[in-house]
């Protein structure tokens, strides 16, 4: 798997390399002002159009982008460890015994076990909150499953507002390129009459039109991939929910733990498929 860092060298050297190739001059592409004027409307919008917690999440995708998602094979098989370890503590001891573990995780022998949850909070309290519901209700309370679907399409609603925000984003930075470009032409124009300097007015509206390249750059190589890994990773925790309420669903029906893993080992993705002996 090519590691983003490496992607993002192959997108500007590509940019660069291609630009040079073509006789350009590198001095032509830096105009900080267009930088300032593009990047500065389009942080500007980012924070005026989304509220403040938005804000924070985007921060913490950022550094997954570059570190890598947190769900891979090894999340999968804590998953499926702890949740078989929980549910035979229920089978043996009742589901009283539960209780001081779903209280507090962090200090539980369980989940001290499986570092990887503790770490995905979402999914941490997923697991907490629907043994804790187990605790106190009998399953046909309510429709469990649908209770369960609700659960993970709140939570990936509000992980999906990152995606959302930073595409709306990444729509409009071509038109604060046109911005930046048309503020170019308004500058050029200023400079015609009179002695006109040509080499001037020609780096004037060379200036003008990287503004559009900037936006477009910026848009299509930068924050539109940001905002597709964004949603894969998101899609990717989604399946790691779906997981672990087939397992629970199957549990609070009365299977026996072993089952209840069988039948949520065989909803994880293939990328991540998980033999009965192991990973």
């Amino acid at each position: 798997m090519i590691s983003k860092p490496l992607a993002i060298l192959i997108i500007i050297g590509s940019f660069i390399g291609g630009f040079l190739m073509e006789g350009g001059v590198l001095s032509s592409l830096w105009h900080p002002s267009e930088l300032v004027i593009i990047l500065g409307i389009a942080f500007g919008v980012f924070l005026a159009a989304t509220p403040v917690y938005v804000w924070g999440k985007t921060m913490v995708y950022l550094g997954r982008f570059f570190k890598g998602g947190r769900v891979n094979k090894k999340i999968y098989v804590e998953l499926l460890g702890l949740l078989d370890e929980l549910s035979r503590l229920a089978r043996a001891q009742g589901v009283l015994a539960l209780e001081a573990h779903i209280t507090s995780p962090e200090d539980s022998s369980i989940f001290m076990n499986y570092p990887l949850i503790l770490k995905h909070r979402e999914l941490k309290k997923f697991i907490v909150d629907n043994f804790s519901y187990l605790l106190l209700n009998p399953p046909q309370a309510l429709d469990f499953k649908h209770y369960l679907e609700d659960q993970i399409h709140d939570i990936i609603h509000s992980m999906m507002e990152v995606p959302r925000a930073t595409g709306k984003i990444s729509g409009l930075l071509p038109g604060f390129g046109i911005v930046a470009a048309v503020m170019g032409v308004i500058l050029t124009m200023n400079l015609l009459g009179g002695d006109m300097d040509v080499a001037k007015i020609g780096s004037s509206i060379g200036a003008a039109l990287v503004g559009t390249l900037t936006g477009i750059f910026f848009s299509f190589a930068v924050v539109a991939p940001f905002t597709h890994a964004t949603e894969v990773m998101i899609r990717q925790d989604q399946a790691i929910f779906e997981v672990a309420a087939a397992f629970l669903y199957a549990f609070s029906h009365g299977v026996s733990p072993s089952m209840a893993a069988e039948i949520g080992r065989q909803r994880i993705p293939p990328d991540f498929e998980i033999k009965r002996d192991g990973p």
